[in-house]
């Protein structure tokens, strides 16, 4: 079935439920970023594989709303489908909630499966629509009458944090919940985030391509047994005797909330990563609604985890070195985008402790690297010549930490123009690498530092700055970001000692190249009150692509110093020829006195 042909059947699903306009989202029962094959039923049906998005479906139109991070990727999935591009933050376009309200009549009925909303989306949509006497039925999964060969819920492989690697024991942590339950009067907690309850076990396990999780839910109670509905076959049954859980299926989770429900147990759920019909099981109304106070906890990476975090960042220094060695190498001419991703991974994977990719990588060569989330298609990838910009965006899961890079690399000789956009999106991440700032402070006030020499040139990048990175476990997580958007909550939450973060600027010339420089770095404490960032990652940048004119005495020194530490972390990790360009790639600039600004 080509996409008009799925949209013809959900069309005919539409009409025998009585469903005027129908929703599909980009989560799964566990509001997760990257979901399993179950659960993609937007890209399945558009044909749009971008990991943000929204479709709606009515008689006789479709449109898909995504952000501007994807604007060039969806122009072309779309392409054919009779789906509308909706651009997200753009003048005159529509949110898709104030589309339905100005499209659909009083009395007609959207249509969304309850499993796949948060319990915050839900009412939200239910209280804009209600507002114009618009009908609204999320019970109905309207894929599972026409996605004929729609995938099962994973049950693959699950295995426990080594002791080497855990941060703190899940005994531990588990006694933190309970004692926040106790003081909000909490007999069961249903943590319903896939990557808190990795956290909260320290298990892990790979249902989901990139993040290493489980696809299950945990009920925590307050006294005695706890439950895991993760499928009793997939868990050593002596390690979960030891932390007094009970084991059951991951479809036995609703049944099991409605009889707790009915012995009068005060459920708890957190209402932005509960789905509506879980929490319709667990008694709804009558639920006790509270943010999960995992998302802090897990945040805040302790002394022994960010040891481990700096090995691993060291490590993957290795590969990124030997793809920038290969990339000039005979073997790399009329290599294809793809063929770079596969040859990056090969050099991960030989690494200690690889585990797999922390997302798909992005590799964009020329106009395709203005593509902000570019992903290298099997069939019709770029050939990379001899002479351009290469964007790659990268990371690997490693059993000692999460990682994500991106460099900019220029084969051949820069343009004047390449060099320039280049030179200021670097002064802008060196100068959020510099920051100092007092705590209470929020992502969207440290957002300017990053973009300021963009915009005194009249330019700008239109995704955030920084994203959160877990410990093993996600490569996006929250509470906190980095952003300009002053309505994200995300963006809003105070920076806390021990959060890493990413720290990536860019600028984007569609149909000629991109430009990204990523670190992650850590938030540290440098006096009392006052906090600075501590980087983590170490690979050089690109040396011809600087241009020193443009750079401050300050700018300059904070490049040395961190060429040195990357240097002193990665040299005995390299011998002979590597060796060799590392110590090159990482000299000091050899620039006269005179000619700092």
């Amino acid at each position: 079935m080509n996409t008009n042909d799925k949209l013809a059947g959900l069309r005919l699903a539409m009409k025998a439920a009585g469903i005027d306009a129908y929703l599909v989202p980009s989560t799964d029962p566990h509001m997760s970023e990257y979901v399993a094959p179950r659960w993609q039923g937007r890209s399945w049906l558009s044909g749009f594989t971008g990991s943000a998005g929204t479709l709606i479906v009515t008689k006789n139109w479709a449109g898909l709303w995504t952000d501007s991070r994807y604007f060039i990727q969806a122009e072309k999935e779309l392409a054919g489908s009779r789906i509308d591009l909706m651009k997200l933050r753009v003048a005159h376009t529509p949110e898709y909630k104030e589309w339905l309200v100005e499209n659909l009549e009083p009395d007609q009925t959207l249509g969304y499966a309850g499993n796949c909303l948060s319990l915050v989306a839900a009412r939200d949509l239910d209280h804009k629509m209600g507002k114009h006497d618009i009908k609204v039925d999320a019970t109905h999964d309207l894929l599972d009458y026409i996605w004929q060969d729609r995938p099962a819920a994973p049950q693959k492989p699950i295995y426990i944090q080594p002791e080497a690697y855990v941060d703190q024991s899940a005994k531990e942590k588990i006694s933190r919940l309970r004692e926040w339950m106790h003081r909000n009067r909490i007999d069961y907690f249903l943590v319903s985030a896939l990557d808190h309850q990795a956290w909260l076990l320290n298990i892990r396990g790979s249902d989901i391509d990139y993040n290493p999780l489980m696809v299950s839910y945990l009920g925590v109670s307050a006294e005695g047994k706890s439950d895991w509905f993760v499928g009793p076959q997939r868990v050593d049954k002596a390690w979960a005797s030891s932390l007094d859980l009970e084991l059951f299926t991951y479809k036995a989770t609703a049944g099991r909330l409605i009889e707790l429900h009915g012995q009068g147990q005060r459920i708890g759920i957190d209402p932005s990563t509960t789905n509506l019909a879980i929490y319709e099981a667990a008694g709804g109304h009558t639920t006790l609604q509270k943010s999960s106070p995992i998302p802090a906890w897990k945040a805040i990476k302790n002394d022994k985890a960010t040891s481990h975090i700096k090995n691993a960042m060291a490590r993957d220094g290795l590969a990124i070195l030997r793809l920038r060695r290969w990339l000039d190498s005979e073997e790399a001419k009329q290599k294809t985008e793809y063929e770079i991703v596969n040859q990056l991974t090969a050099f991960r994977s030989a690494l200690p402790n690889y585990k797999g990719d922390s997302f798909g990588a992005i590799v964009g060569w020329k106009g395709n690297g203005a593509i902000v989330h570019y992903d290298p298609p099997r069939e019709g990838s770029a050939e990379v010549g001899e002479r351009g910009i290469l964007l790659v965006d990268s990371g690997g899961q490693y059993l000692d930490g999460t990682t994500d890079i991106t460099r900019t690399f220029c084969l051949g000789d820069p343009t004047p123009a390449e060099k320039q956009h280049f030179t200021l999106v670097l002064q802008g991440m060196i100068d959020l690498s510099l920051a100092r700032f007092p705590q209470g402070t929020s992502g969207v006030q440290l957002d300017i530092l990053a973009r300021q020499y963009l915009w005194n040139d009249s330019l700008n990048y239109g995704h955030g700055t920084g994203h959160g990175v877990g410990y093993f476990l996600n490569v996006h997580e929250g509470p906190a970001g980095i952003s300009s958007n002053p309505r994200s909550k995300t963006t809003q939450y105070p920076l806390e000692a021990g959060m890493v973060f990413s720290n990536e600027p860019g600028y984007y010339l569609e149909g000629e190249y991109g430009i990204r420089c990523e670190n992650l770095v850590q938030v540290v404490e440098t006096s009392p009150g006052w906090l600075a960032f501590d980087t983590l990652t170490m690979f050089p940048f690109e040396r011809k692509l600087i241009d020193s004119d443009m750079l401050s005495h300050r700018q300059i020194q904070w490049l040395d110093t961190y060429h040195q530490q990357v240097w002193e972390e990665m040299k005995d990790l390299v011998e002979g020829e590597e060796r060799s360009w590392l110590e090159e790639a990482c000299e000091p600039l050899l620039i006269d006195a005179a000619q700092l600004i």
